[in-house]
Order: C-alpha cells, then structure tokens, then sequence
C-alpha cells in the first residue's frame, strides 16, 4: 500500500476527498492532509510520501512552486496537479515538471480514482524495474574481479573492441584506467607443482596471490589481474593518479621484490617474477604480453627456481606474426557459431593485413593458408562431412598449394571456398526449416476440429513458440494462425459443397465452438455467409 498527501488551501476539499474516496481500492494505505505548500513540505519531511494531489492557486507558495520542492528533494515522489483554470500554460509548467497528472475542477471521484491508479501502477512499474536493476547490479558487484579479469584476458589475446565500446566496459567493470594511460605488466609463475590442488584450493591460492599483489602495490598503483592460458598470473600495473617517484624503475623493482617476499611470507609460497616494459593503453597490451611471453621462454625456461627478472630494452623483440587470425573470436569459433557475416570480416581483414605487412613473406602467406584451410576442414569434419567433398577443385588447389603462392591467389581461393561454405549452411538452415514447417502443417491438420493453440504446436515440435512462429512466417510468409484459418476455411468449403452437414456441425468439425464466430469469419473471407455460399454453389 501507498501514502498519498492531499494539499489544498481549501479544507473542505481536502477532508471530502480524505473520507468519501476509497483509497484502500486503488492501493492507497495512508492519506495525509497539508492546507498549504509550506504544510505539504513539512508533512513530507516527516513521513514517507508516495503520491501528491495538490491545486494549483494557493496563497504564497502556489502548487507548481510545491511540485518544483518535491521534484528537487523527493525525486521518486509522484505529483498529480488539480486546477480550476483549464489554461494550458498550467499543463505546460506541469509537464516541465514531470508531473504525473493534471485535473480539472471540479473532478469527480472516478476521475481521481482513475488517475491516482495510474500513478500506482507507474510507481509499481518502476519499483519492479529498480528491483531488477539493483539485482542485476549485485551479481554484477558479486562477479566484478571475474568479469575484470576476463576483460584483461581478451585484450591480452588481442581481442579488438572499439575505443566507444572498451571504455564503456572499463567503467562500468571500474577498471581504474582509460585509454592513453601509461601501463606496466609483469607475469608471475608459480615455482611449485600444484598438480594436487583441486580447482578450488587453486582458485584460492591464486586470490591471495593477488590480494597480496594489491595489498603490496596500493601506494602508487592499480592492480588489475588475470589467469591467462598458460596459467600465468599476469598483474597490468597502472600508476595513481600523480607522478611516480624518480627513477620509476627502481621503485618498481623494489616493489615486486617486496612481493616476493610477501608471497614467500604469508602464503609460504615461491614465485618468480617477471617485469615488463612501459606501454600504453590499450594499443600496447597484446605486443607487451607476447614479449614477457617471449623472455619467459628465454630466461626462465622451464627452470622455476628463479628471481625475480626486469626487462630491457635489449629484450624487447619487435614479433613478426599475422596478428588479425587469431585473435577471439577465432574463425573457428566463428564458422561453428553460424556467424557468416563475421567470418567474412575477419577473413578480409586477415587478408588486409597480409597485404598491407606480409606480402613479400611467402612465410607468412602459407601460414595464413594452412590456418585458414584448417580451420575450413575443423568445420566440415564437425559436420559430418569432408573438405573435397564441399569445395571441389578448390581442394585440390589447396592441395597443391596454389593458394600460398602470392596473397592475390590466396584470395581468390578464400572467397571461392567461403562462398561455398556459406552456400550450403544457408541451403541446410533452409532444409531444416522446410522440416519444421512440415512437421508444424502435419500436426495443425491432424488437430483440424481442435482449437489448438502455439504452445501447443511448439510443445509437440520441441520448440520455442517464438522460434517456431519465427521460422513459420519466414519460410511460408504467413503466420500459423492465418495458415491455421485458411486451412480451416478450405475444409469447409469441401464440406459445404460435398457434404449435407449442417452449418453449426461445420463449425465443430473444423474447431470453432461459436457458430455465429465460423460465420463472421467466413464472410469475412469469401464475401458470403456459409449458407449463402452453399446456396449459390448449389444453383451453379
């Protein structure tokens, strides 16, 4: 129940409409009384107040001067003015306001009751919404760390996201960085074996290896952190607000070797540590993070071991590898999803690419190749079916390697075989839909002299009703219920002209219980009643 406040400078209609209306019927459970702006404001600030009816002309502060109060203090409170000018720069004023309604006087009792249900519904409406919005946000809040660290591996992976699209999940994830900001990564590698660890003992150790990272680093930075696919603790470090103290480096290193020791410390455990080189956010990441990659590899080995290792400059390696491939989502990933469009889009930019940087590299071509056919034969396998059997010469090409010669005949081969791929999924989506279009008019005619309904037909097919009314209408045109009543409408026709049945008999065999409803319906199709279309066909 809701409580509204009544505001007139006339008691008499402030007590009337107190007694003779009956709130409790439209959601009302407590109504109080203010006889001025000044009153209402009081009241307002002493109970909790859901709806306000005041009038417009009251002396000192007028309505609209109590609706601006309310609108400014009491944001979720709803105002319905009443007014005995029907002047429509009251409305204007009103509306400005957001008020929620406008009466005229003298209003009737129904009136108000249809107004004020209106506002209870719109309040209803918006507490469900701000309910859900509070518990989307919760499990949002609940989730954060994961959803941080999924972002960070994504931009690891070179996954690309448009400036507009990255900053919008940064804010909302409260990722403490934008871009342009200088940013340093480093990898941590457990130096023991935890093979008898169960994922979640693992989940643990990993939360306190980070915390202790944040906990070590908070005076001058950020720590945003993931698990990456080699099972690396990757820490992206990004500075606070306000320079770091000169020379950066040195405060850095004296950092993560406190780290160390704090990990060693508390957890009992070892880690080595490698750091990386400045970059810049987020154009840097994917180069940044293959190179640790890299010097992992070079420094660490498979040695555990280890201290902790800075980069330098020497180690910085300018890696010369076809980068639009293989980034997420991969054309695998892709083609198994059905996305066509987007398999084009990356392939052209794949091949953009190889162009623009590899042209000269028959390396680098045969390597896009053989990714690509790959990912091809990947697809055809899963389905049941082989590569030569899809693309026909275009096998055989790839066979002989044609396609790796130059970039312009990888192209070609690229378009042929994509062509033929996106072919014949559409050409297998449109025979499985034929196949439930089918199944769907089998069972409608089956049911004829039954009222059925879509939830019906979907719960026979297993399907969606939305899906299913979806597909229908895509594959015949039509909708189920006007292909429902066509066929309901043919069968009568047969029935009127080969059968002596009366019309109400008609009616039940094709599924409509109303007689009078088959009528209307079938004049509205042929222009005749039943009984008038007999006729006419009996004389013919």
């Amino acid at each position: 129940m809701y409580n509204l406040l009544l505001v007139d400078d006339e008691s008499s209609v402030v007590e009337t409409l107190a007694v003779t209306i009956p709130w409790a019927d439209i959601g009302i459970g407590t109504v109080h009384k203010a006889f001025s702006a000044k009153e209402a404001i009081d009241m307002m600030t002493m109970h909790e107040v859901d709806i306000v009816i005041t009038d417009i002309h009251m002396p000192v502060a007028s309505g609209l001067d109590l609706v601006a109060t309310v609108q400014e203090r009491w944001k979720r409170t709803k105002c319905i003015l009443l007014s005995g000018h029907a002047e429509f720069e009251y409305a204007q004023i009103g509306i400005q306001n957001h008020i929620s309604g406008y009466l005229l006087k003298p209003v009737s009792d129904e009136e108000l009751m249809v107004c004020v249900q209106e506002v209870v519904g719109q309040i209803e409406q918006e507490s469900s919404r701000n309910d859900a919005y509070e518990r989307a946000m919760k499990v949002l809040r609940d989730h954060l760390p994961r959803l941080k660290g999924e972002l960070l591996h994504d931009l690891l992976q070179g996954k690309r996201l448009s400036p507009d699209k990255l900053q919008e999940k940064i804010n909302l994830l409260e990722v403490p960085v934008t871009c342009g900001d200088d940013i340093l990564m480093a990898l941590v590698r457990y130096k023991e074996d935890f093979t008898d660890y169960n994922p979640f003992e693992m989940s643990l150790m990993e939360f306190a290896i980070g915390n202790l990272a944040t906990e070590t680093f908070e005076s001058h930075f950020q720590v945003w952190q993931c698990i990456d696919v080699h099972d690396y603790l990757v820490l992206a470090l990004i500075p606070k607000r306000g320079e770091l103290p000169e020379p950066r480096e040195l405060l850095v290193a004296k950092l993560v070797n406190q780290f160390q020791l704090n990990v060693q410390q508390f957890l009992k455990k070892r880690i080595s540590v490698l750091v990386g080189q400045w970059g810049v956010f987020p154009d840097s990441m994917t180069g940044m993070y293959n190179n640790l990659l890299l010097v992992f590899r070079r420094r660490f080995g498979t040695e555990r071991d280890l201290p902790v290792y800075t980069m330098d400059t020497s180690d910085t390696v300018d890696i010369h590898m076809l980068n639009r491939l293989y980034e997420p989502p991969t054309l695998m990933h892709l083609m198994e999803a059905g996305h066509w469009e987007a398999v084009e889009k990356k392939l052209e930019a794949a091949l953009e690419e190889l162009e623009l940087y590899w042209a000269e590299s028959n390396e680098h071509i045969t390597e896009a190749f053989f990714f690509i056919f790959s990912s091809f034969s990947f697809i055809a396998h899963k389905n049941g079916k082989k590569l030569s059997d899809l693309i026909d010469e275009d096998y055989v090409k790839g066979k002989e390697l044609i396609p790796s010669n130059t970039v312009k005949h990888l192209r070609e081969w690229v378009r042929n075989v994509f062509d033929k791929f996106r072919v014949n999924a559409l050409q297998e989506s449109r025979t499985a839909r034929a196949g439930i279009v089918m199944q769907a008019q089998k069972y409608m005619l089956a049911h004829l002299s039954q009222n059925i309904s879509l939830q019906e037909i979907s719960d026979h097919l297993r399907l969606h009703p939305a899906y299913l009314s979806r597909v229908y209408k895509l594959e015949t045109g039509e909708n189920i219920s006007e292909y429902m009543t066509r066929l309901k409408l043919e069968k009568s026709v047969q029935l009127l002209t080969l059968s002596t049945m009366k019309i109400y008999e008609i009616s039940l065999e094709i599924g409509y219980q109303n007689p009078n409803y088959f009528n209307k319906v079938f004049k509205k199709h042929f222009g005749l009643t039943p009984q008038e279309y007999r006729t006419s066909k009996a004389l013919s």
